[in-house]
């Protein structure tokens, strides 16, 4: 082949090698919405270069020093530690109230939140995971003490971050809301990162005290008994999100009754109806009963006990049909299990 024609044909090849050679370096931001200020602290890992910031040049050098906001493994920026931005205070996208008893703890999100910390004084705690935008959670305060684990940042990150915002508590408890989405635009970087990871936390100093409801509890049995009018032989669950559905399950439940009993009311906008039928029996004797209920990104996990006539007792010679009616926290999912584990049976709404 000619050498005019190789030349040509290289040239895809080599714009290709530049794509995947990348910028050379990383940025790592955390956006702080302080009460008094909204502060910008990036962070940058990589080779030393120098990359420019809405056109004026930054020089990122290796580590030319010791600092408190110095993050292991992170370049210098113009010899600071970090490139840190202060602006305005933004209005809050959460809060955190205590209630008159002390020990219970209301967060309300105006925005989605990740996670949501407590701490006390002594220690973090985790006082909820996401919460939808709108959502409150009213919570009896937790006493296992944990390290804050931040989703968008490292660990060693993290610790810069959480030192810094505790040296600036002046005593008072901290409350730290870990955002979903960033409030800022990420910075105007050329040539841009190869990553760009951005973390949102929203710092709460002191906790007002009001007047707090105790929270709803995990679950509250409906009805339970031993004569549905389920007629099948395999265990089934159902999950009722709306009066509709309700009716449907309320009525498998209690169709064998005379007179049927009415309905109880169920506040479908924060709660949901989960049933469980453990299915057509030979005899008496079957007994079911709630050992737990535990949450999880939508979903509840109830743990069931199961008990069977030993061979030989004195029990009802007729079909039965055993079952129970939950209300619970809103949710799309509820799976039934076992103490051991096992599922038993399932529903989505």
């Amino acid at each position: 082949m000619r050498k005019g024609l190789l030349f040509p044909l290289l040239l895809p090849l080599l714009a290709a090698c530049q794509v995947l050679e990348g910028s050379g370096y990383r940025v790592a931001e955390a956006q702080l919405l302080f009460p008094e200020a909204t502060e910008r602290w990036t962070y940058f890992y990589g080779e030393p270069r120098e990359v420019r910031l809405a056109g004026k040049p930054l020089r990122l050098e290796k580590a030319s020093g010791e600092s408190l906001w110095a993050v292991p493994g992170a370049l210098w920026v113009e010899g600071n530690p970090v490139l840190r931005e202060v602006g305005p205070a933004l209005k809050p996208l959460a809060e955190a109230v205590r209630g008159v008893s002390g020990s219970l703890v209301e967060v309300r999100a105006q925005a989605p939140l990740r996670t949501t910390w407590l701490y006390d004084g002594v220690g973090w705690v985790r006082l909820t995971g996401s919460l939808r935008e709108g959502e409150r959670r009213t919570l009896v305060q937790p006493t296992a003490y944990q390290s804050p684990d931040l989703y968008a940042f490292t660990a060693g990150e993290t610790g810069v971050l959480l030192r810094e915002i505790l040296a600036r508590r002046g005593g008072r408890q901290v409350v730290l809301f870990e955002l979903y989405e960033p409030v800022l635009r990420p910075l105007a970087l050329d040539p841009a990162p190869d990553a760009y990871r951005v973390g949102g936390l929203l710092v709460q100093y002191g906790l007002r005290v009001e007047l707090v409801s105790p929270p709803a509890p995990l679950y509250r049995v409906l009805d339970q008994g031993a004569n549905a009018a389920y007629a099948e032989t395999e265990a089934r669950a159902y999950l009722a999100n709306n009066p509709t559905r309700f009716a449907e399950v309320w009525n498998l439940a209690v169709g064998n009754r005379l007179p049927r009993p009415p309905a109880p009311s169920v506040d479908f906008r924060t709660r949901s109806v989960a049933a469980f039928f453990w299915g057509l029996k030979p005899t008496g004797g079957y007994r079911l009963e709630v050992a737990g209920v535990t949450y999880s990104a939508g979903t509840a996990r109830v743990v069931l006990s199961l008990t069977s006539p030993q061979p030989g007792a004195i029990v009802t010679q007729a079909l039965t049909s055993p079952y129970v009616l939950l209300e619970l926290e809103r949710v799309s999912r509820v799976v039934f299990t076992d103490p051991g584990g096992r599922t038993l049976a399932e529903a989505r709404e």
